[in-house]
């Protein structure tokens, strides 16, 4: 059974205006929704994975105390065997425009039926960081008070002002259990206004370990809309390409 836990970096994207005073990035973009097409990209001889096809669904929305993100990801994948499996991701966060409070819930669906839940809040203060999680079961985690959360880490990977850089962050998303991450990101030099962003994903608690995946997006400095993102899980990759989107209206706070 093969399941897909997306991480979360394209999922955060926001204009300027709604973040002017935010540590001053400089990035132009509109908060939008926007439908992906999935397709299988590279596969290796070793891969598992021969075929996979499916769309994501991404909303972002702008509210008064901070950003509203909806992800609904629905992927068939295709084993060597010709055997099919129906991945279901269903994935909402609300992160704080000062960055110090983060909710989150992510659902896995497999074959219609129900894999795990993940859900709980995250608090940041200048003296203590933690995630408290009620499900699958109340656990609470400690982590650095210089993780960043997805909106943060976005804003600050798309900065403008950064090119042929790399950063290193450590990265809280909330898909699952395992979602602190040291996160290496490469900016490349934007071409036609469009920046390519790669960044690899490693295990926080094992510093000399492998990435376990890496993530390429394609995004438009005119308005921050990601035309392409490759999720490279090394074996095989799946590759979403725009397919529309629409901008939202800023509301009146």
């Amino acid at each position: 059974m093969y399941k897909f836990f997306f991480v979360f970096f394209i999922n955060i994207f926001f204009c300027l205006n709604l973040f002017a005073n935010d540590n001053n990035y400089s990035l132009n973009f509109k908060s939008h929704e926007a439908i992906y097409n999935l397709n299988i990209g590279k596969v290796t001889n070793s891969s598992k994975i021969h075929n996979a096809v499916g769309q994501m669904h991404l909303s972002i929305t702008e509210v008064c105390d901070g950003w509203v993100v909806n992800q609904n990801t629905t992927i068939d994948i295709t084993d060597k065997n010709g055997s099919q499996v129906r991945n279901m991701l269903r994935y909402s966060s609300w992160e704080s425009k000062k960055h110090g409070i983060f909710r989150f819930m992510s659902k896995v669906i497999i074959n219609d039926e129900e894999y795990i839940t993940y859900e709980g809040k995250s608090i940041k203060t200048n003296n203590t960081a933690e995630v408290i999680y009620v499900k699958p079961s109340n656990i609470v985690i400690q982590m650095p008070v210089d993780t960043l959360y997805p909106m943060e880490y976005f804003f600050k990977a798309s900065d403008t002002n950064l090119s042929e850089k790399i950063i290193n962050n450590i990265v809280f998303t909330g898909e699952n259990d395992q979602s602190i991450n040291n996160v290496t990101t490469f900016i490349f030099d934007s071409t036609n206004n469009f920046k390519i962003i790669r960044s690899a994903n490693f295990d926080y608690n094992n510093n000399f370990s492998k990435p376990k995946n890496e993530i390429e997006i394609l995004v438009n400095e005119d308005d921050g809309v990601v035309h392409k993102v490759t999720f490279d899980y090394f074996n095989y990759q799946i590759i979403g390409d725009l397919a529309e989107f629409d901008y939202f209206t800023k509301p009146s706070c």
